[in-house]
């Protein structure tokens, strides 16, 4: 089965561009009006703490659900945050009550309290594990799904080797992948920076100084040392996986993922087209370096930026050419 191309969306508006570029999923975000009066902009429902990455209102989103199930695609929410408190949980619970009316497809989340009290109300709906819920081997999925989970999205930084492994390990869960935008140095799941700028620019972006507390440095500790501080020179939004579609594939990989909620819409379109246009290319070529150099060429084009490997998904294929 060919994978599956997952787009972001923010607004009604962009649905049936989306679709037509190739989307088969939809997710985001939607913040009800009593959320924000409770807990304020920052105690983020769904790991975004910007109006622009989130749908604003919920006939927005009720459009959003149905233009998806015209074409025969599904809709997503994310409730991503690591973890609520105890007295979010019952407005969460009836948060997904309405907006279960509606008839979305999955919910995307990582805190295990909420999967539990969610899973046993709606065994139809599929359970999705968000990168942020950091299920980075075998047995960590294994227990996800025994707790309810259906579907799981592998964290950024797995290689494709590791990623076949999880993927052989626990046949009875689905997987995505990541494949363009959104590239980050530190581990998702485990990251405890604040992504609340105004002006996005996130902490792993901004230029700072690293000093060893027992000089000299180690060779090793002068490479971490670079390759920190290559970051701010890098952008992050350039990240991209084009050349591992082959080996994802191969993999058992259900679908790969795009980031980008409140990016532009049409930013979300053209990399919805990019995305499909080498899924369909590596269908019918059987020469993959000859297909890494397209990709590698593609993402030249699209970026306006050459490839690194701060912003390859899976270096494993930048750093074998």
């Amino acid at each position: 089965m060919a994978m599956k191309v997952i787009s972001p969306i923010d607004n009604a508006a962009e649905a049936d561009a989306l679709l037509r570029a190739g989307a088969d999923e939809l997710y985001g975000g939607f913040v009800p009006a009593e959320w924000k009066e409770k807990f304020g902009q920052l105690a983020s429902i769904n790991q975004r703490t910007f109006a622009g990455a989130q749908i604003e209102r919920f006939e927005d989103l009720s459009e959003i659900v149905a233009r998806a199930h015209d074409r025969r695609c599904t809709f997503s929410l994310t409730l991503n945050a690591p973890f609520y408190d105890d007295d979010m949980l019952p407005m969460l619970l009836e948060h997904v009550a309405l907006v279960e009316r509606l008839g979305i497809d999955g919910i995307i989340l990582a805190d295990l309290g909420l999967l539990r009290a969610l899973r046993p109300l709606y065994p139809h709906m599929e359970f999705h594990a968000s990168t942020l819920a950091h299920l980075s081997n075998s047995e960590a999925v294994r227990f996800y799904a025994r707790q309810g989970i259906d579907r799981v999205v592998l964290p950024r930084h797995l290689p494709t080797a590791e990623i076949s492994q999880i993927v052989e390990a626990v046949p009875d869960v689905v997987f995505d992948a990541f494949m363009l935008v959104g590239k980050c140095p530190n581990t998702e799941g485990l990251c405890t920076f604040h992504h609340g700028a105004p002006d996005k620019i996130w902490p792993c972006e901004i230029p700072y100084s690293l000093t060893p507390l027992q000089p000299p440095a180690s060779p090793e500790l002068i490479a971490a040392m670079e390759r920190q501080a290559s970051w701010s020179r890098t952008d992050r939004r350039h990240g991209c996986g084009l050349c591992a579609l082959p080996a994802l594939e191969r993999a058992g990989i259900s679908g790969v993922k795009l980031v980008g909620r409140g990016a532009p819409p049409a930013l979300k379109a053209n990399n919805i087209r990019l995305v499909r246009r080498f899924m369909d290319d590596f269908q019918a070529m059987t020469d993959e370096s000859e297909f890494r150099r397209l990709a590698r060429e593609a993402h030249e084009k699209h970026f306006g930026a050459a490839c690194s490997t701060n912003v390859c998904y899976y270096p494993e294929f930048y750093e074998a050419e």
